[in-house]
């Protein structure tokens, strides 16, 4: 699934606002791959800190976000197994 064709499919529920979990969204996050559910995981969390709705040209931004929240991830692992 493209960026745009996850979004699509997340937003196609009606109005929501900036990182809001509707339940169109829920649907397509638990029948996404897990790649795919990871990415729109992570363009909530991006929605959240920019306060407006992703749109196709925020791929990098989003993709990057889900770079950090990858790393942190990481992080908490490694010190929790330290």
């Amino acid at each position: 699934m493209t960026f745009e064709e996850l979004l699509v499919a997340a937003n196609a529920g009606g109005a929501r606002n900036p990182g809001q979990w509707t339940p169109q969204a829920c649907k397509i996050w638990r029948e996404a791959e897990q790649e795919d559910a990871r990415l729109l995981e992570a363009a909530w969390a991006w929605e959240l800190a920019n306060d407006r709705r992703a749109q196709t040209k925020d791929e990098p931004a989003v993709r990057e976000r889900r770079r950090q929240m990858d790393e942190a991830t990481a992080a908490a692992r490694a010190a929790k197994e330290g």
